[in-house]
């Protein structure tokens, strides 16, 4: 499928909750937690699956799985499996702020996940808890080590930049990937819900790469490599420090949009269709989900009345995808009322 501008879409990014275990300051609004959704509300792992059957049909291959945070949900490995082994599906991600990897670590090593980006923000303990609002960055540098430790070759930390809160760690986050073989990619915050009037000035690209230079050395421009050798299919730049064993990526949403190559819709947890990060447009799949089961159907796979309503759901869910596609603007807005918490990222 291509959208109204030509651009191939090919990318869902898929929210299984709406639950975190962290309460980061740049992620919740500074107002307080928004009230969580009912459980009967989210998106069940099959009506996840069914959608994600539906967009198949329509080219999309690589799918990234966020939250919230999605450990926190019961039976996640066993759902992540199934995603893995969809026909159709060339890639799925997991998108973790890292706290449980440690436990999860063994099992997410042997699904066949294509890659697992870790949220971190600080590597100072008091630091990290001022941001997170817990005491647990010791927990997420073990889950990491722990991946490694497993075999688990295509780690990114993805680290947003906040001024006032890690900027002096720059050369810190960087300065890892000379011992470990991981991508540090540096993020650009976009400024969302309220937070950004007491967050400062926005730290650019041009400033982070300035600084890592300056300490460690000029970082290689790794722009002719072929994406999958760079990294990935999502809009980091990446390059590397001399002799490092991993690369230093950044994702530049405000100071070099990247808009004119999206390629991903966004599903929330809830079970509405995002076309863009920033708008307030949603196709609503949930209803299409529920209202079109079935009445009744037999456990060697549905009536004939179930199954012509399994038909008649498939294809509502196809013009439902198709007109989220066809939706998507031309590029995102600056609309400061969406929050993080309510979009998985």
């Amino acid at each position: 499928m291509q959208d109204r501008f030509g651009r191939e879409i090919n990318y869902l990014r898929v929210s299984v909750t709406d639950r975190c275990n962290f309460r980061c300051t740049y992620c919740m609004p500074p107002s307080g937690i928004r009230p969580l959704s009912d459980p009967s509300e989210i998106l069940s792992y099959e009506e996840i699956l069914e959608t994600a059957r539906a967009a198949i049909k329509l080219g999309i291959t690589k799918f990234r799985i966020t939250g919230g945070e999605p450990l926190v949900r019961r039976d996640i490995t066993n759902f992540l499996e199934e995603m893995v082994r969809l026909p159709g599906v060339e890639k799925v991600a997991l998108t973790t702020n890292g706290y449980l990897l440690e436990e999860f670590a063994g099992r997410l090593s042997k699904i066949g996940l294509h890659s697992i980006n870790i949220a971190l923000n600080s590597l100072d303990r008091d630091n990290f808890r001022r941001i997170t609002g817990i005491d647990g960055l010791a927990k997420v540098i073990d889950g990491a080590k722990r991946l490694l430790a497993n075999g688990f070759a295509n780690i990114k930390i993805n680290t947003v930049l906040l001024k006032g809160y890690n900027e002096n760690e720059i050369s810190e986050f960087a300065r890892l990937t000379l011992d470990y073989p991981v991508a540090i990619r540096f993020i650009e915050y976009m400024p969302c819900g309220d937070w950004q009037s007491s967050a400062g000035d926005i730290i650019s690209g041009r400033e982070i790469k300035k600084q890592i230079s300056a300490g460690l050395g000029e970082l290689i421009d790794l722009g002719n490599l072929s994406a999958r050798q760079a990294g990935g299919d999502g809009p980091a730049q990446y390059y590397r420090l001399p002799n490092a064993k991993g690369r230093i990526g950044f994702i530049l949403p405000v100071s070099q949009p990247f808009c004119g190559e999206c390629n991903r819709l966004r599903l929330t947890s809830d079970g509405r269709l995002k076309s863009c990060l920033l708008s307030e447009e949603e196709t609503d799949v949930k209803t299409i989900l529920r209202k079109m089961k079935p009445a009744c159907a037999s456990a060697r796979g549905g009536s004939a009345s179930g199954g012509k309503a399994s038909s008649g759901r498939d294809e509502r869910l196809e013009y439902a995808i198709r007109d989220a596609i066809l939706a998507k603007p031309k590029a995102h807005s600056h609309k400061r009322d969406n929050v993080m918490s309510r979009i998985g990222g």
